[in-house]
């Protein structure tokens, strides 16, 4: 039975390729599996000629089977993994030096512009919008700072 002037393999091998294509516009990983379950439908339509009941059974069970069995592997693959360390923590963050771009009046926060970021920050003593500080701590989103000549120092 020929589906709009084509033969039910290439239909499914078609529709594994429309779905790999939606993949790319669809979040969740799951529509991906849809592809490999028509192209395994088409493998088997080629293999051994079947009703259309038992080609849609085939693309369900083996979307399916796809899915419960590789969803878990292939998310690790194209997802990627999460760093555990946060990257600021390795000390690159407290050598370096911002600019104060608004006043930082204890005990309210201002903000500093350090690598092309802007920092909510806070200091032990009040400092003034242009001020060069020093980043002293990291504490999630926010930055201690203290001026960059500590007392006695030019």
């Amino acid at each position: 039975m020929a589906l709009f002037g084509f033969s039910p393999v290439l239909f499914w091998f078609l529709a594994g390729i429309v779905f790999l294509a939606l993949e790319l516009l669809l979040p969740g990983l799951i529509v991906f599996f849809f592809g490999l379950g028509a192209w395994s439908t088409a493998l088997v339509l080629y293999l051994l000629p079947m009703s259309l009941a038992n080609q849609l059974l085939v693309f369900l069970v083996s979307s399916l089977l796809f899915l419960v069995l590789l969803r878990s592997f292939v998310k690790k693959i194209f997802l990627g993994r999460t760093l555990e360390v946060d990257a600021m923590d390795q000390g690159g963050l407290l050598q370096g030096t911002g600019e104060v771009i608004e006043d930082i009046l204890p005990p309210a926060y201002g903000k500093v512009k350090y690598g092309g970021s802007f920092w909510q920050a806070r200091a032990d003593q009040p400092l003034s919008r242009g001020t060069t500080v020093r980043i002293l701590e990291k504490n999630n989103l926010t930055v201690k700072v203290g001026p960059l000549a500590a007392e006695g120092e030019q």
